[in-house]
């Protein structure tokens, strides 16, 4: 298998559009390829950062009028080149950024290192070749079966139907094991006995007729005592258990299905059986071992799913939620741009849980755009969803176009992921002319810009992103006075409620922006967001506060 698929990208809007074309094309022509959904995001945002550090520092459009390259599928990878004709670099000389400093160099190759399996970049017949390989599950021996179980946890974790994690489970088994038979025997109260509820190679009558009672045969001993057992010669074994007739070979393995395995006191919900290997050997203790781990992730996956439902990740994924946040606060900006005769500041408070809350500001030619989004939800998903609209707005954001067209991109770009997930994204981006001060902007379901004469921006919202794929955004422009400013917010700051129940409201926002003519921009920031970080109960702190701000100076 070896498929080439070559490209040219001659704007920054392009980037997406072109790798969902060129991906969609290998999947098309490899149906059985099997990537995760974490694995094409990784290779999109490593995509987005290579097509983006040939435009920003190798000038390729400015220079050549395109970006070229190739997307690349074997049996072993699937990946892309991407050609640029600046100076060059040695990827193995770029130091590792503080990523805490937004406007640190290498931070585009070191996430396409941290995303890839290779990364390699070599000065070609007078250009430069950047090549992003990731290696395929299970290519590796020594790590097919972490790879495995890996995968295996993203499936379970992705489906709701226990029916279909436990179809999940048998598929891996038989992919990693190479077995004609296997099944699944789930306790079941009524019967009073395991049911095989999930099976391979097996007559669809005796899995619908099967019924083992605890303590019966290979599955009821497994059940009964919670313990793996393999079973070399079934003809030949100490505990009278009977080979069926509908198995070919003599060696079998069983292993218990514990929900929690953590909780020692905790029973087996079933159990899952291997049978009949493709090759007629015996199993083995190790097949034995990795089938008991296999079960066990499975389990505690499944259990996972059930926590994490109950007490909305606030417990169980404290430490992968932590680890988030910090990837999270580390796209954020840590410091506004300078623009002559206009003062600009912004904070984001993030709440104890993963939030989705997003800020920008970005200087393209005469203009300073300042974006502020919220998406919906605070879970990991809700995180990389916001990455995801950081990545396409910075690309899109290039093409300085005005603030509506940019919200009819976003939400047609994210709409597939946003309707997936079932996300919305509200959002404000905001376009200032520094020569003329005409300000532009344009509103997605967020709440309305405020200006230090205590009125609301008179305008129209369009739908959140994530709805309508086809919504249309208006823009809206006035002139920023001198003396006057802007304020940019999300939810967390309106609705924030105190001990008592009451609501922070919008009112008392507007009072302090309208009392706030000897502030700065940063000073009236901070002065808000520390007033409401006082006023709400910690006890309910559910929400990112975001506040963004823009004055003319007199």
């Amino acid at each position: 298998m070896r498929q080439k698929i070559s490209f040219q990208i001659k704007t920054p809007a392009e980037i997406l559009k072109t790798f969902e074309a060129c991906f969609n094309e290998l999947h098309k022509n490899h149906p059985k390829l099997y990537l995760s959904a974490q694995s094409k995001v990784d290779i999109k945002t490593a995509f987005t950062e290579a097509v983006a550090n040939a435009i920003k520092h190798a000038g390729e459009i400015d220079k050549q009028g395109f970006v070229e390259g190739q997307f690349l599928l074997t049996d072993k990878y699937i990946g892309f080149d991407v050609i640029d004709h600046g100076p060059g670099y040695e990827p193995a000389a770029v130091p590792i950024p503080d990523l805490n400093d937004f406007s640190a160099s290498g931070r585009g190759v070191f996430m396409m290192k941290q995303l890839g399996d290779e990364l390699k970049y070599k000065q070609q017949k007078g250009k430069n070749v950047l090549s992003f390989r990731r290696h395929h599950v299970g290519r590796n021996e020594s790590t097919k079966e972490l790879d495995l179980l890996y995968e295996l946890s993203e499936a379970i974790l992705k489906h709701q139907n226990l029916e279909e994690v436990y179809q999940i489970i048998l598929d891996q088994a038989l992919e990693l094991f190479h077995v004609e038979r296997a099944s699944i025997l789930i306790y079941d109260e009524d019967l009073k006995g395991l049911k095989m509820i999930a099976s391979r190679g097996i007559d669809g009558n005796i899995q619908d007729q099967t019924v083992v009672k605890a303590g019966d045969g290979v599955s009821g001993y497994v059940f009964q005592h919670g313990r793996s057992l393999l079973i070399e010669d079934i003809e030949k074994n100490k505990r009278g258990l009977e080979k069926k007739e509908h198995y070919k070979t003599k060696s079998f393995i069983s292993a218990p299905m514990i929900c929690s395995p953590l909780r020692l006191d905790e029973r087996p919900i079933g159990v899952i059986n291997l049978t009949d290997r493709q090759d007629g050997k015996k199993f083995t203790k190790k097949d034995l071992k990795l089938l008991s781990t296999i079960a066990n992730q499975a389990m505690a996956c499944v259990h996972i799913k059930g926590l994490v439902e109950e007490i909305n990740h606030r417990e169980t994924l404290r430490h992968e939620m932590e680890q988030i946040r910090l990837i999270q606060d580390s796209y954020l900006p840590k410091r506004a741009p300078e623009v002559q005769g206009y003062d600009v500041a912004g904070r984001c408070e993030m709440a104890d849980s993963v939030g989705g809350d997003y800020f920008d500001y970005v200087k393209v030619e005469d203009y300073l755009y300042m974006v502020v989004a919220d998406v919906t939800g605070h879970n990991m998903s809700s995180a990389v969803t916001m990455v995801n609209f950081r990545s396409r707005f910075l690309a899109y954001v290039e093409d300085c176009q005005e603030p509506g067209v940019l919200l009819e991109k976003l939400n047609q770009s994210l709409f597939a992921d946003l309707e997936l997930y079932e996300h919305f994204v509200s959002c404000v981006i905001l376009r200032l002319n520094t020569k003329t001060a005409e300000l532009e902007y344009a509103n997605a379901g967020h709440y309305p810009p405020l200006f230090r004469s205590g009125q609301l921006a008179k305008t129209q919202s369009g739908l959140v992103m994530g709805i309508e794929k086809s919504e249309t955004y208006e823009t809206f422009s006035q002139p920023l006075e001198k003396g006057d400013a802007v304020v940019l917010y999300t939810d967390g700051l309106i609705e924030s409620v105190n001990s008592d129940e009451k609501v922070y409201g919008l009112d008392q926002v507007l009072e302090f922006v309208k009392n706030s003519q000897d502030l700065s921009a940063i000073e009236l920031v901070h002065t808000i967001v520390e007033d409401v970080l006082g006023f709400r109960s910690i006890t309910k702190r559910r929400d990112d506060v975001t506040v963004l701000c823009l004055r003319r100076l007199d």
